[in-house]
């Protein structure tokens, strides 16, 4: 996937909503195994896509959007994610609340800015096509 991102790169703006996997098997082998045998699978981390989007300056657009989906300590996590990806903008929410998020039509959001001294924006909750609308528009504006 990191191949096919640093080719299609040709945007003012990249949003980067999740990484495929964050892990692969270390060591591929060629042979099934058998359900008798015993399996153990070893696991290395992947590249993470946004991270090294967002450093490498020959690459990097004018605004990057990463997302963060948390169960605890949005705020500090969203924050952190923000400074340590390098990102312009991190958009949050919370991903244990049953009625938004993975289950639901609906979200609500916070949209933490780095040009903003770590305020953020929320964006209560709603359908998820009216979140997409609203983070469109600060897309536009931003670029504009």
């Amino acid at each position: 996937m990191i191949k096919h991102t640093k080719e299609s790169i040709q945007t003012d703006e990249e949003i980067f909503s999740a990484e495929i996997a964050n892990f692969k098997v270390k060591e591929k082998k060629n042979e099934k195994k058998k359900k008798k045998d015993y399996l153990h699978l070893e696991l290395e981390k992947n590249i993470d896509i946004l991270d090294y989007i967002s450093k490498h300056n020959s690459l990097r657009p004018k605004l990057v959007i990463g997302f963060a989906a948390e169960t605890n300590n949005i705020r500090e996590n969203a924050q952190k994610k923000l400074i340590e990806k390098n990102c312009d903008w991190i958009i949050a929410n919370d991903v244990s609340n049953k009625s938004i998020g993975f289950e639901s039509n609906f979200n609500e959001v916070s949209i933490f800015y780095k040009n903003k001294e770590f305020k953020n924006e929320i964006l209560n909750m709603k359908k998820k096509s009216e979140i997409s609308e609203e983070i469109v528009d600060r897309v536009i504006d931003q670029l504009n």
